[in-house]
């Protein structure tokens, strides 16, 4: 698996028609650390690689392409639930970005459980798979751009003389509003999705899902390291967990990795 150098993500405020969309800062990465880390994985020596980014990410410095070039670290180590841990903090960052996915379901298909998935009503996967083209603020941007136009267009048809281009700009201004509609819900179905929406990955060999949080409760399941699951409620040490076929329990925050 290869590292990408660059290790810092931007997202640029953008004015558009005089609004402004909430940006993110760019981290700003030590650069002797970076190298040192890419000089280290490229000998091989894979635990000094790990201690690095794991220091920058302590420093709250992050970006996708850190978060992959840990996670190949942590699969170089055969740790596979923090290497899937990682790929999946990269995919919240950059949901698009082909090599993560890869290395993503190569390191699952190591994985013990093989747990089928509720199936979903044909036109959700259609949504699902469009919203997912792009992210959060992809859509935002494009729904401020939109919105814009349509209100530059509708201009037209306040101050046209002419009946048809009254009628086409009065149209068209509806078309692109609704568009514009479509794209902050997709942005905020895109953010619910990727980063409200809680997860964990199980961190050691295999772990009895309980069915209240206690010690002393039946075990209803065994999940095993590297299965992802969602994270429903906290009780003290305990997390509420759902797997992909809908199955819910109780697990102790110590068996997982939140993502």
């Amino acid at each position: 698996m290869k590292l990408k150098n660059t290790i810092s993500f931007i997202l640029i405020s953008l004015f558009i028609g005089g609004l402004l969309l909430p940006n993110t800062v760019k981290a700003s990465v030590p650069q002797q650390q970076l190298d040192s880390a890419i000089i280290y994985y490229d000998q091989s020596q894979y635990q000094k690689a790990i201690d690095i980014y794991e220091s920058l990410i302590s420093q709250r410095i992050e970006s996708a392409e850190l978060y992959y070039n840990l996670g190949n670290a942590y699969y170089k180590v055969k740790n596979v639930p923090l290497a899937i841990a990682n790929y999946e903090r990269a995919l919240k960052l950059d949901p698009n970005d082909e090599d993560t996915k890869f290395n993503l379901r190569l390191v699952k298909a190591q994985t013990v459980d093989k747990i089928d998935s509720i199936e979903v009503f044909f036109i959700q996967q259609w949504i699902d798979a469009i919203v997912g083209l792009a992210g959060t603020n992809a859509w935002a941007i494009w729904s401020i751009f939109t919105f814009v136009l349509s209100l530059a267009i509708l201009l037209l048809f306040f101050f046209s003389h002419s009946i048809r281009l009254k009628k086409w700009s009065f149209s068209v201004s509806i078309i692109l509003l609704v568009i514009s509609l479509l794209s902050l819900s997709a942005s905020y179905r895109q953010k619910t999705l990727m980063f409200d929406t809680q997860y964990a990955v199980i961190v050691h060999g295999s772990v009895n899902i309980k069915s209240s949080p206690d010690d002393n409760s039946t075990s209803i399941f065994i999940l095993h390291s590297g299965t992802k699951m969602q994270v429903l409620d906290q009780i003290q040490e305990w997390y509420k967990v759902k797997i992909d076929n809908g199955n819910t329990g109780w697990v102790k925050t110590d068996d997982v990795e939140m993502i």
